[in-house]
């Protein structure tokens, strides 16, 4: 049996988050909920025993229909917020992929995911766009315009 890394306890809960960052030329996937319009960058949370490159690759499967390369580790976040009444606490690892092969993602309009969520649409969004709309984590949106070279490390806390 497979079970994801997050804790409850009291009003307090923890996940292990992994997530892919993958260009289209000068775009960006991104997920939201259906009726929502803040945007994500598509991964999902680690099972036990999982490497998080592991679960990025079995995430990435699940929501898109499609199997990615990981090129390398662009981020790793700890995040603070409330959500809910609740403290949360995350811890997230972000890496640059890219398609095997061919890729049945469409290039143009939004999609439902696959398996994994029927109420998430994942769609490209132009760089350009990326300072009118909410997207977290919220320093991916500078991050995005200008990757570095070297593996960065961020603390998230929402006010």
């Amino acid at each position: 049996m497979s079970v994801d890394i997050r804790f409850y306890t009291g009003n307090c809960s923890f996940s292990l988050r992994t997530v892919g960052v993958i260009f289209n030329g000068r775009k960006i996937l991104v997920q939201r909920e259906k009726n929502n319009y803040e945007y994500a960058l598509p991964g999902g949370t680690v099972k036990f025993g999982e490497t998080t490159e592991e679960a990025l690759l079995r995430e990435w499967k699940e929501e898109t229909g499609t199997n990615i390369e990981i090129k390398r580790l662009l981020w790793t976040e700890e995040n603070f917020w409330e959500w809910n009444g609740k403290r949360q606490q995350g811890i997230a690892f972000y890496y640059l992929v890219d398609f095997i092969g061919y890729s049945s993602i469409p290039i143009t309009d939004e999609f439902i995911s696959q398996m994994d969520n029927c109420n998430v649409v994942l769609g490209w969004m132009p760089l350009d766009e990326l300072k009118n709309i909410t997207l977290y984590p919220e320093f991916a949106k500078a991050e995005l315009l200008s990757l570095c070279e070297s593996t960065t490390h961020f603390i998230s806390k929402e006010s």
